[in-house]
This record gives structure tokens, C-alpha cells and sequence, in this order.
């Protein structure tokens, strides 16, 4: 393998899920250790650790450092990396990032799965709540910051809070949303408050960029694992930072899923799932045609479809709010949406999503915040961060992952989003199937409607209008008119 000297080099092993990106790597850990490499590798979740510790070669020395297997994990890390001994150090995503990214010159970092590199946490605050959150905070042009000489009593409540939720006998005012704005603010990350709501209620809301780029630097040569870099958020921000990539040594050869797939889209062409869409009570119609209002919500009519069109025990991906207590028990296999590392269904051959990852309110103000600041749009990162590569995720792990399979899958996702991000990326020879969208009693979702400025915005672009005097005339950020250029650059060459 070659070192390279660049600490803004990024080596990407970029390929399906499934196809062997963690044996790939697993069967040249022996040789980079004889080499004398020193090799840290960090995992999205905990659960993983165990998993990947009976796939390493017998007497592979290695040493796992996380919250599993001390008390106090960002000490020994450091100390660790400190001191480079000669075996793979196993530790997650978040340790690795927390800890001093100067300890990590001379080593090999290894980082299993994008980590997330932007969060943006919304909670809204009552009266009462708030007043108790600005003792120590104070309120500056929709901006929250720590009052002058008040950043000892943020430490003090941060480690009360801390003490109790560990099960201490003291008494914290801080609730957990608290106890979050407060270490936002404390780690310097900037801090909005909204206006107030009908109810009283006000949203603080925050935007955390992630660290990592400074442990990725200084590592000597930096390595991450994935099935998609393009396009998604991490890879807004690498470009931002100055990263470049490079092919990795662990990329393994995939010549495609040989498993026959069908793709049903649960919404009508052209609309897109959502939330509001889905939580509404369903229109059925009675014997004579007539609409009536049915007492199921849409999401359920949605599901007792899926449930007719599959076979066996389909899997099941959605939110926490959709309960369907009216499921029998063992129809489905409830899975987590955050499904990497989910190896034990590989016999199904269905898979249902039914989960969102439209950007909320709070979540566009903060993509917008981001864009001024970097002068670059982040939305269809998000997008493919936060709701497309899942989907990808939670559809691999049927039966498509075995090589072996013959049996024909099915994929039943939430809009044609889904189902062309699976085709363009690793499904080129799926069929989307659009006849189950047809039975679905789908309302208009209004946020989800265009918005009635891009037609304005189309007709300027049509006037010869450049960027500047369209910002002008409307109000608009440069980066959304941008964007919308090249969308209508598109629908005028269709």
C-alpha cells in the first residue's frame, strides 16, 4: 500500500452494500500490521464491534476502545494513539473525532460508513422552560450566547445534569433539550432562536458542523468505506475543507446484483412522500364510486397494499410514529432505519419502506445558514444523506445481498426519489413498477407543492435575466436562484 504525504487526501472504498468492503479490508489488516503500520479503525455504532471481531483472521492482535470496555474512553484513546503499539485499535466514529487529532499522525485511519459530518438539533421551548435555559444565556439578534462571565455556571449545569441522568441524588434544572443548547453553545457551535409560536413556544435550534476534517488531515493516510461518497453531505463538506479523493486499496471488484428486482413506489408519480402526506385519514370510495372517509390513515392503507403484493416476511423500515397497532404479530420484521450492519434477514426478499427524511422547517433554515456561510447549496445532500442512501441501505439487506439468489426481489419504497436513486446506483437492471401507487389514496400535501415563485423566477431566466437583478427583483438567496437556473436549464432541454 502506498503512504501517501497529503493530508488532504481522502482514500474512498466506495461500493454496494454487500459486495465486501469490510473483507476487503479484514484481509489486509495481517500485512499492513507486519509492516509495522500503526491502523485505527473506527465504526458507526457499537453494535458492529462484535460482528467485525469474529470475521478478523485467527490471532489478528487488535484492541477495542470504546464505552463497552472502559469507563473513560477518550483518555485511553488518546493515550493509545499516543502511544501507536502494534495491533488494530477498534473504536467508533465518535470517539475517534472527540479525540486529538494530532495523535493521529502515523496512523492509518480506517472509517467504516460516512460519518455525519453536519447535525442540526430543533426543540421547541416553553415560557417557562426558556426562561430557566437564559439565566445564563442571552438573547442577540435570533442568536443565543453564553453571558459574559457565565461560562463556569454552563460547565456547572452540564455536569449536574451529567451527575443525575448517571443516577447521582442531586437535582438538575437542565432538561435534556437544555442540557444540548447548552453544550452547542459551550463547544461554540452557533445557536438560533425562532420566533415565538401561537402556543408560546419558541424553537432554539443549532447548526453542528463536525471536526473530522482535522482528524482526517492529520492522519497519514485516511481511508473511509462506504456505499455512497458523491453527492451526499460528507462529500459537500470534504470539497468546502479542501479534500480530494483517491481510489482505496480496499475497494472490493462487484459486478452487480444478479437478483431479478422490482421496484414499487408507494407514492403517484411526481408527488413525494411525506409525513403530512401519509397522516391523513385515507379516502375510500363506496359502491356507487363516491369518495367517503375511510377510518384508516393513509400509511396503513399503504402498508395492508404492501403486505398483499409480498411474500414471505417482508422487512420493515419506518418512523417510530408509525405504530400500526393493528399489525399482527410476526406479519413483518421491524427494523431499525439505521440499518448498516443488519446481516440476519438475508433470506427475505421484500423489503417495505415507509420511513421520511424531507428536510423540516428547522432543518431548511439551517441548510440556508449553511449556504451563505460556504456560498453552496447543501439541500440535495441532505436529501441523499438523510433519506436516499438509507433506503438504499434498509433495500440491501434482503436477499439481494446473496450472490447465490435466485429468487426475484421486491422493493416496495416510498416515492419514484427512491425508487430511481436505487436504479441509477446500484440496480441498473430493477424494473419500477408504478401499479401499487395507483391504489393509494394520496392527498395534496401543500408544503410538498411547488414553490409559486419558481415560475416568476423560470419567466426572468427566459428575459435574459442574470442571477443578480433576479435576486434583486425577488428576494431570493443567490443560491436558490442558482439552483433553480439549472433547473430550468433542464426543462428547457427536455
Amino acid at each position: 500500500m502506498t503512504s501517501i504525504a497529503l493530508n488532504k487526501v481522502i482514500h474512498t472504498a466506495v461500493s454496494a452494500p454487500g459486495a465486501g468492503k469490510t473483507q476487503a479490508l479484514i484481509s489486509q489488516i495481517p500485512s499492513l500490521l507486519s509492516a509495522g503500520r500503526s491502523v485505527v479503525l473506527a465504526l458507526p455504532t457499537l453494535t458492529l464491534t462484535d460482528s467485525f471481531i469474529n470475521r478478523l483472521s485467527m490471532g489478528t492482535p487488535h484492541q477495542v476502545i470504546n464505552s463497552s470496555t472502559f469507563d473513560h474512553v477518550s483518555s485511553e484513546l488518546n493515550q493509545t494513539l499516543r502511544e501507536k503499539p502494534n495491533v488494530l485499535v477498534i473504536t467508533t466514529h465518535q470517539s475517534i473525532f472527540s479525540a486529538k487529532p494530532d495523535l493521529l499522525s502515523g496512523w492509518v485511519l480506517i472509517v467504516d460508513e460516512l460519518p455525519v459530518v453536519a447535525d442540526f438539533p430543533a426543540y421547541p421551548f416553553e415560557p417557562s422552560e426558556l426562561a430557566q435555559l437564559l439565566v445564563n444565556v442571552e438573547e442577540q439578534d435570533g442568536r443565543l450566547h453564553i453571558r459574559e462571565g457565565y461560562a463556569d455556571a454552563i460547565e456547572t449545569a452540564l455536569a449536574t445534569f451529567k451527575a443525575v441522568s448517571a443516577g447521582a441524588e442531586r437535582t438538575s434544572m437542565l432538561s435534556s433539550e437544555g442540557a444540548r443548547i447548552y453544550e452547542c453553545l459551550k463547544d461554540e457551535h452557533p445557536v438560533f432562536i425562532d420566533t415565538e409560536m401561537s402556543n408560546g413556544n419558541r424553537y432554539v435550534r443549532a447548526v453542528v458542523e463536525s471536526t473530522c476534517w482535522s482528524t482526517f488531515a492529520a492522519a497519514e493516510e485516511a481511508h473511509v468505506l462506504a456505499a455512497t461518497v458523491e453527492g451526499s453531505l460528507f462529500d459537500d463538506l470534504a470539497q468546502v475543507h479542501g479534500f480530494i479523493y483517491e481510489r482505496s486499496d480496499f475497494t472490493p471488484e462487484f459486478e452487480g446484483y444478479t437478483s431479478p428486482i422490482t421496484i414499487y413506489p408507494f407514492m403517484p408519480k411526481g408527488r413525494i412522500y411525506s409525513k403530512a402526506a401519509v397522516t391523513v385519514t385515507a379516502c375510500e370510495r363506496d359502491t356507487i364510486g363516491k369518495q367517503k372517509q375511510g377510518e384508516l390513515l393513509v400509511i396503513d392503507v399503504i402498508l395492508k397494499a404492501a403486505l398483499q403484493r409480498a411474500t414471505g416476511t417482508p422487512l420493515l423500515f419506518c418512523n417510530k410514529w408509525a405504530s400500526f397497532r393493528w399489525l399482527p404479530k410476526g406479519a413483518v420484521h421491524r427494523c431499525s432505519i439505521d440499518s448498516r450492519g443488519l446481516n440476519e434477514y438475508q433470506g427475505e426478499t421484500d423489503a417495505i419502506l415507509l420511513f421520511g427524511g424531507n428536510p423540516s422547517p428547522s432543518d431548511e433554515r439551517a441548510l440556508e445558514f449553511l449556504a451563505v456561510k460556504y456560498d453552496r447549496v447543501f439541500r440535495q445532500g441532505f436529501m441523499v444523506t438523510r433519506f436516499l442512501e438509507p433506503s438504499l441501505q434498509a433495500a440491501t439487506r434482503t436477499a439481494i445481498r446473496d450472490r447465490g439468489n435466485t429468487k426475484p426481489i421486491q422493493l416496495l419504497v416510498q416515492d419514484g426519489r427512491v425508487a430511481e436513486y436505487l436504479v441509477s446506483s446500484y440496480m441498473p437492471h430493477a424494473t419500477i413498477d408504478w401499479s401499487l401507487s395507483e391504489t393509494i389514496p394520496v392527498f395534496e400535501d401543500r408544503r410538498t407543492t411547488e414553490d409559486p415563485r419558481k415560475r416568476q423566477v423560470f419567466e426572468l431566466f427566459a428575459q435574459d435575466k442574470k442571477n443578480t437583478e433576479i435576486v434583486s427583483i425577488t428576494g431570493l438567496h443567490r443560491n436558490t436562484v442558482s439552483n433553480w437556473r439549472k433547473d430550468w436549464c433542464l426543462e428547457q432541454a427536455a
